[in-house]
């Protein structure tokens, strides 16, 4: 999205994609919170170098890889 030049400043929220691989990896669970906060480290990097337009799926989990389309799912 931030990849070309743009007369102003381009953005999206990223929150699912902040929330979605974090709350998979916690599961309610008390002995998961320290691998989730690592997965939200992760997550908030990578959308930090999408938001600049640097970002690259390089690396990534095969969690995070997985599409979080669902057909019908109403916003």
């Amino acid at each position: 999205m931030n990849q070309s030049p743009n007369p102003w400043h381009v953005s999206f929220s990223y929150a699912r994609a902040l929330q979605n691989t974090v709350l998979k990896t916690w599961q309610g669970r008390p002995e998961n919170v320290d691998a989730a906060q690592r997965a939200l480290l992760i997550r908030a990097k990578a959308n930090s170098l999408a938001q600049l337009g640097k970002y690259s799926a390089e690396g990534e989990s095969e969690e995070a890889k997985k599409g979080m389309f669902v057909k019908g799912y109403t916003y």
